[in-house]
């Protein structure tokens, strides 16, 4: 009998133990683990996303990062090729790399110059010291680094 993924997914949400259902299709259970997070990730990530989206643009980030549990952080420094090998190496990881994108309030997929840029004139204008009078010189050369470093990115 062959057994896809998400048979195998469905069996482990039913409470199957990986121990089981590696003896039941012949793999090993590490392989077993890796189709059960395949799955997982493909379900879970757009819902993800979704929520990573909203938080960087009206949100507090580093406090969304820091309330998801486990395989959800390891799920994010997955699919952004980040590092890390316990809980808060990996939340560190995810917060570095998305520091630039939450101070612009971009998000790294599908990211172009042009919205780069449009994000950058629309946060200088809310930190620019002359323009307002209750922001600091600091705020705006965040925004001004986020801006290059991105750049560099999307050129790269």
């Amino acid at each position: 009998m062959k057994i896809n993924k998400y048979q195998i997914y469905e069996m482990y949400q039913k409470g199957i133990s990986v121990s089981e259902l590696a003896e039941r299709i012949g793999k090993s259970k590490p392989t077993v683990y890796r189709y059960i997070n395949e799955i997982r990730d493909e379900i879970r990530y757009p819902e993800i996303r979704d929520e990573i989206k909203r938080n960087l643009y009206y949100g507090d980030f580093e406090r969304y990062i820091r309330s998801l549990n486990y395989s959800d952080i390891s799920l994010i420094r997955r699919k952004f090729n980040l590092f890390g090998y316990d809980k808060e190496s990996k939340i560190n990881s995810i917060l570095k790399y998305f520091k630039s994108y939450s101070i612009l309030g971009v998000y790294p997929e599908n990211i172009s110059r042009d919205i780069v840029k449009k994000a950058y004139f629309k946060k200088a204008k809310q930190t620019h010291p002359d323009r307002t009078k209750n922001t600091d010189s600091t705020q705006f050369k965040e925004v001004h680094i986020a801006y290059e470093n991105l750049l560099k990115q999307v050129t790269a």
